[in-house]
C-alpha cells in the first residue's frame, strides 16, 4: 500500500496508526493524504455561510423580490 487518502476525522488518525501495525510495507502518516475535496468543501460551506439567512427572517426574504 503506497497511500491512503481519507478526511481530517480522529478516527482515522487511529485507522493510519493501526495500518503501519498490520502491514509492514506501510509507514503510517508519512504516507497518509489529507482529502483536498473534503478541505475544499469545508472552505467553500464556509464561504457560503456568510450569505444565509437568519431562520427567523427567512419568511420574509422569501416574500421581497
Amino acid at each position: 500500500m503506497l497511500s491512503i487518502t481519507c478526511d481530517n476525522a480522529s478516527p482515522n488518525d487511529t485507522m493510519t496508526t493501526e495500518l503501519t501495525d498490520l502491514i509492514n510495507s506501510f509507514p503510517g502518516d508519512a504516507n497518509r493524504t489529507c482529502c483536498f475535496a473534503h478541505i475544499l468543501n469545508l472552505v467553500a460551506k464556509s464561504i457560503i455561510r456568510q450569505f444565509d439567512v437568519p431562520k427567523k427572517h427567512a419568511d420574509m426574504a422569501l416574500d421581497q423580490e
